[in-house]
């Protein structure tokens, strides 16, 4: 497999969640409805509901959108800062009063360590973060009530030293972590070494550690419990199916794609051998799940419709990245309908027009729209999407040819209007990630990098 292929795939599902201290916010101010964020130049008449600058040195995660908490009164904003990982907490008029919700280290911190992985409950209430402990050997899960003051406590703790570490939640009370013990080295050939004696009477001698490895599901209410699902399968990061039946193990540099069967309480390998990304579940078909793999031979990516139960599976869109399924099991994929793997890969520069296809369920019926610009099949396997179930409608980040740099555009298409309109655009530099609010009203996008500046901007598009 082509190494430029691997890294476009990883990029997708690395999960690098870094400190800095507080900074005075701003005095609320009234929203602006022209605006400029780092790169991105808005389209006049968008209303632009804040726009608030980062601290200095901030950069974006590219697979960190912003998070929609407490109902949409904060947002939750990851990256890295002075070279580790940290996350604010931004609310209050304009969503311009900050807060640090998660740190490695610093006085906001719960404690020292890195930050392997983070992530906030369905209701939007309480933040969990997997923090390897200063040393490598323990991973401390960390639970903060948002409502609450104070950065949470480590409620248990599992010791080892890991290759992947990762958390779901699979409801407000229930987290599924993963992890992958690292291989113990090789003994030499020929040489035996008696393990060291325990000896109970002594207060001072403590039994080795035990290790912990694979699954564990974490009840965070009442009593609480960590139960471990003994599978057979090495884990890599887990994306879960609507209701946490199903699970499809991403894959990484260290193991294959895995499909975990939670009722069954099985784990069989996925049929692709290298690391793929999930983009999305059918809240329908619970088995459903588009993703994000190789082409047979390995030289571009494309985006496939997979059904557990059947095994069926159907190729929505070659060389591109960016699908969902919609309020339906309908599903919209960005690309180009006459793009084949073989065009992608022979002519990778040659104009397309970008398109979105909105396919029925059974694949029947295909309807596809133009977007009215062209761009590059590499610049389509760049493509990101964001979907808003609550308002059936897309935001798209897009590249079209450009120089010196391409460029990107922000564009949204909503099914329910059967229209597209271009939010905003300038030169591809930096990172751009964006989510949408609870119902789809709002889109909240980072734009920028640590030398430039990142701004966190909400907008209104239109209807």
């Amino acid at each position: 497999m082509p190494r430029s292929v691997l890294i476009l795939i990883l990029a997708f599902t690395v999960v690098s969640v870094a400190s800095c201290s507080t900074t005075k916010a701003p005095k609320p101010g009234p929203p602006p409805f022209l605006a400029r964020s780092t790169t991105l130049a808005v389209t006049n008449g968008i209303k632009v509901l804040t726009d608030v600058a980062m601290p200095n040195g901030f950069a974006p995660i590219a697979t960190r959108a912003p998070i929609w908490m407490q109902n949409g009164e904060e947002i939750g904003v990851v990256g890295t800062q002075a070279g580790h990982t940290i996350m604010y907490g931004l609310g209050g008029a304009g969503w311009r009063t900050g807060r640090i919700l998660a740190a490695e280290t610093g006085p906001a911190a719960a404690e020292e360590g890195t930050i392997a992985d983070l992530a906030v409950s369905p209701n939007g209430l309480t933040l969990a973060t997997a923090m390897v402990a200063p040393g490598g050997d323990r991973v401390d899960l960390i639970i903060r009530d948002l409502i609450a003051t104070g950065p949470g406590n480590a409620i248990t703790s599992f010791n080892g030293r890991f290759d992947s570490i990762s958390l779901s939640w699979l409801n407000d009370a229930t987290i599924a972590l993963t992890l992958r013990q690292h291989p113990a080295p090789p003994e030499e050939s020929g040489v035996t070494e008696e393990p060291p004696k325990f000896d109970p009477d002594q207060p001072d001698v403590q039994p080795p550690p035990s290790l912990s490895d694979g699954l564990q599901l974490v009840v965070i209410t009442g009593a609480g419990s960590v139960v471990p699902m003994k599978l057979s399968c090495p884990m890599s990061p887990l994306s879960w199916s609507a209701h946490g039946v199903y699970a499809v193990g991403q894959g990484d540099a260290g193991a294959a794609p895995v499909i975990i069967d939670r009722r069954a309480g099985t784990c069989t390998r996925f049929h692709v051998r290298e690391p793929i990304h999930v983009l999305d579940w059918d809240n329908d078909d619970e088995g459903s799940f588009l993703y994000v793999g190789p082409d047979p031979t390995r030289h571009t990516i494309g985006v496939f419709k997979y059904n557990i139960t059947t095994g069926a599976e159907h190729l929505m869109g070659a060389s591109t990245g960016a699908a969902s399924f919609t309020a339906g099991s309908d599903t919209l994929t960005l690309g180009n309908r006459d793009l084949s793997f073989t065009r992608a890969i022979e002519r990778p520069e040659e104009p397309v027009v970008a398109q979105v296809a909105i396919a029925q369920a059974d694949l029947t019926e295909v309807d596809v729209k133009s977007l009215g610009f062209d761009t590059w099949p590499d610049m389509l396997a760049q493509s990101t999407m964001a979907f808003s179930k609550g308002a059936d409608e897309a935001a798209m980040e897009i590249y079209a040819p450009s120089k010196p740099v391409p460029w990107r555009k922000i564009v949204t298409y909503s099914l329910r209007y059967d229209s597209g309109f271009l939010l905003a655009e300038g030169p591809a530099q930096g990172i751009v990630t964006m989510s949408w609010s609870l119902k789809g009203r709002w889109l909240a996008f980072l734009d920028g990098d640590a030398t430039t500046g990142t701004v966190m901007s909400v907008l209104e598009p239109p209807e």
